[in-house]
């Protein structure tokens, strides 16, 4: 099996085509898998990259590994989860899950931010920022809306929508000059405001889980205030 050039790393692309085997019975028969040797051999990929595909796949549940017995699928395998405590945005973690990801960008602009956005900001009074509005895709469909808040005090240059890279972590990086160390996450429930019923596609009164996240670079300053839902 070939597969093509593509930003998406290529144990993700080989870890969705083990699961779309899996769930056409052409793998895990028995539940059990192949080998890395076996697999290696069959998408034409190196030990190194099965391994990490495997181990992404243990990471969400899909699989158990029985040292010196084998891999085995576990009772719940059909249940693909998203791991958000992993250090990676989001964009990788819905490919993780064996998903397509994309981008839909919903704009880029100045905006000013009240006194208690600025205070969770450590910023003084009414701060500037740049606030990013996207959605997360995953196959094509609609799976999380993102709306981040970057002061202008902590940007080194000022992106375009067509210079964004996939993930918070990136733009802090490449515009921030400032490496993200660590962040500190609300998540509650809520039902869809007007605005995400129209990002996301969903009907009225829909519950979905909102993150709350602040993130905290490497000069331990709170850098960021991005919202996912």
């Amino acid at each position: 099996m070939k597969f093509s050039v593509s930003k998406e790393p290529l144990y993700a692309r080989v870890k969705k085509v083990i699961l779309e085997m899996i769930d056409a019975g052409e793998l895990g028969k028995g539940n059990q898998l192949p080998t890395e040797k076996v697999l290696s051999e069959k998408f034409n990929v190196s030990r190194a990259t099965i391994r990490s595909a495997l181990q992404s796949l243990e990471d969400d549940n899909i699989i158990r590994k029985q040292q010196g017995v084998g891999t085995f699928l576990t009772p719940r395998n059909k249940e693909v989860k998203m791991r958000i405590d992993k250090v990676k945005g989001f964009y990788h973690l819905i490919g993780d899950t064996g998903h397509a990801p994309s981008i839909r960008e919903e704009g880029i602009q100045k905006v000013s931010i009240d006194k208690n956005v600025s205070k969770k900001l450590n910023l003084l009074g009414s701060a500037e920022v740049l606030f990013i509005k996207r959605t997360l895709m995953g196959d094509g469909n609609p799976a999380i809306h993102i709306r981040e808040y970057i002061p202008f005090s902590r940007l080194t240059l000022v992106p375009t929508v067509e210079e964004l890279p996939n993930s918070i972590f990136e733009i802090s990086e490449a515009f921030c000059r400032q490496r993200i160390e660590y962040s500190i996450s609300e998540i509650f429930p809520i039902t869809v405001d007007a605005s995400i019923i129209k990002a996301l596609n969903l009907p009225k009164r829909t519950p979905i889980l909102k993150l709350k996240r602040f993130i905290i670079t490497e000069v331990t300053n709170r850098l960021f205030f991005p919202k996912f839902m």
